[in-house]
């Protein structure tokens, strides 16, 4: 074909598909603007979460336990998808706690550990919550907690609690290994350690020398 007969070709195949060319532009632009708007929704967000979170520790700050409860509360239903809305809840345990109220703080650290974006974040949780079980006398309850907790992750205080629990129900050489695990997990200058050892000793075990 001539220059001619290309351009008639051109030109009757973008009258033949102007439609098809439109909605496919109409649709792409859409898309852009849609991702546009959904990337500013989420940045608007994080930042009322982190916002609402600062607002929360002045409010920890004048110990005012009513209004920590609330705010605490509101963070994590609706920041729920941030990390903001699991340390609200935190925060909402540590009240929870110092105001005696036990089963309080142990709701709203199941609460922390079941809304937490970051794995590391729930494993905080869990130990936190196991501790308070085993101050409640639920031995075998923070034992259940400690058991989600993965591998690896703040291995050395959740061990120590893990011996703590076994020792709470009678299972001694249980909690020695969990005991020697913590502090083979600790680093040598921990200031936990030395109360491990202790609970070895008290046993009558003589911890391991560091790097043995």
């Amino acid at each position: 074909m001539d220059e001619h007969e290309q351009s008639e070709l051109v030109r009757s195949w973008l009258r033949n598909n102007s439609g098809a060319l439109a909605g496919g532009l109409i649709v792409g632009l859409a898309a852009i603007l849609g991702w546009q708007w959904w990337q500013h929704n989420q940045s608007q967000h994080r930042h009322d979460a982190a916002t609402a979170y600062q607002a929360l520790q002045q409010v920890v700050e004048r110990k005012d336990a009513a209004a920590v409860d609330q705010m605490a509360g509101e963070l994590g239903s609706r920041y729920a998808n941030t990390p903001y809305g699991m340390l609200g809840l935190l925060q909402q345990a540590d009240q929870k706690l110092s105001a005696g109220d036990a089963d309080g703080a142990q709701a709203a650290l199941k609460e922390a550990a079941r809304v937490a974006q970051d794995p590391a974040l729930a494993a905080l949780a869990q130990v936190r919550l196991a501790r308070i079980q085993l101050g409640a006398g639920k031995a075998q309850d923070a034992l259940d907690s400690l058991a989600k907790v993965p591998a690896g992750s703040y291995a050395g205080l959740a061990a120590d609690v893990r011996g703590d629990a076994l020792r709470a129900l009678g299972r001694s050489a249980d909690a020695q290994a969990a005991y020697e695990e913590a502090l083979g997990a600790l680093e040598t200058g921990a200031p936990n350690r030395t109360i491990i050892e202790m609970k070895l000793a008290d046993m009558g075990v003589t911890p391991a020398e560091p790097g043995a």
